[in-house]
């Protein structure tokens, strides 16, 4: 039955997601907690604040593959039903930012985002990254190109034609990530939030 497969879909997408690599990171690298540093999660961008670029690019890497492999190994289960590697994609975000043994408080699921679409098509993938990089650097913010990703995803799975439950959960997944960005949100609008250019210029003086 076609509600048994979405099940197990969304349980090997959501167990996935789960791998909490800046999570783990920060334990053997520091014995920290990443999500009482930096913003507070566990998402590679806070990785790369608290414990450095090479490993914030491995957990970024790593976020991405889970999502990647949900995709892949979906597609391998039910070859005939192209919405389940899509859907599995989806339950590996919902994994990341809701990991049920860190008591629902990961990361923000962007990286597991691109994973998806590289995971569907790897040209899809790249631009999707193509377009977070390009709004980021014309809103002058990292959340910019996100939040604009995220927005656009439920009107992307759309106009891809997928059924109304896979547009339901990327419309879900949206509303999630424009609330997890909320903090981020609010500074935007008050000019405090850090700009990219203002990081590149204080990186240069360094």
């Amino acid at each position: 039955m076609i509600i048994n497969e979405i099940l197990l879909t969304l349980l090997i997408g959501y167990m996935l997601g789960n791998i909490q690599t800046s999570y783990f990171m920060g334990r053997l690298l520091k014995q920290i907690d990443i999500r009482e540093h930096g913003s507070g999660n566990a998402g590679a961008s806070n990785a790369v604040m608290v414990l450095g670029w090479k490993p914030g690019l491995i957990a970024g890497l790593i976020d991405m593959g889970k999502a990647a492999v949900a995709v892949l190994l979906v597609r391998a289960l039910f070859p005939s039903n192209a919405a389940l590697p899509y859907l599995a994609g989806s339950g590996a975000i919902f994994g990341h930012i809701y990991p049920f043994y860190l008591g629902l408080h990961g990361g923000k699921g962007v990286a597991s985002l691109m994973g998806m679409f590289f995971g569907l098509n790897p040209w899809w993938g790249l631009l999707c990254l193509g377009t977070l990089i390009l709004m980021a650097l014309l809103t002058d913010y990292i959340e910019g190109g996100s939040l604009f990703i995220f927005a656009a995803f439920p009107f992307i799975t759309w106009l891809l034609g997928l059924p109304l439950y896979c547009i339901l959960f990327a419309a879900l997944l949206a509303a999630i990530c424009f609330y997890k960005h909320r903090g981020n949100i609010h500074r935007i609008i008050n000019k405090t939030e850090v700009t990219i250019s203002a990081e590149w210029h204080k990186q240069k003086k360094s």
